[in-house]
């Protein structure tokens, strides 16, 4: 349980519903990036498609390709470990640990990785935020992580 202390009340589901759609957009202006630098490393080192792109040429592309699917994990993680994503920080929601402390990079990072799984599952780790009192999806159960809208007194 949270501390007395507490910066704000808990986040409201519409918040944090909006604070993704945010974090969302964010990403969708990023992410072509890595997908246009992977094809653009293909086509760098290949005689622009005369010849069939060997193994070692397309493992290139694939590694930056990865990034893609990487890079939403990145975003959260470090937006977690300094207070909150843009999309949170738009909206005045900040994530912090039951002791009202900003998260670890470990505890960041562990949250990132289980955002994966928890959409993934039939959505069923956002339909647990339905459920329960505190709007806590499983991500953040799990990684002991809350979201909070701060006062307007801080």
């Amino acid at each position: 349980m949270l501390t007395t202390d507490r910066p704000g009340t808990a986040a409201r589901r519409e918040a944090r519903f909006v604070a993704g759609a945010i974090d969302v957009a964010v990403l969708l202006l990023i992410l072509p990036v890595f997908l246009g630098f992977a094809g653009l490393t293909v086509l760098l080192q290949t005689n622009w498609l005369e010849v069939d792109p060997t193994g070692r040429e397309w493992l290139w592309g694939y590694v930056v390709a990865t990034l893609w699917f990487a890079a939403p994990l990145w975003y959260i993680a470090l937006g977690t470990t300094f207070g909150g994503t843009v999309g949170a920080r738009m909206l005045g929601l900040r994530v912090l640990t039951a002791t009202a402390d900003a998260p670890s990079p470990r505890r960041s990072l562990a949250r990132a990785l289980l955002l994966y799984p928890s959409l993934g599952l039939l959505g069923l780790g956002p339909l647990l935020a339905l459920a329960r009192g505190d709007s806590r999806p499983f991500h953040d159960s799990i990684s002991g992580i809350y979201v909070w809208e701060l006062d307007s007194t801080l």
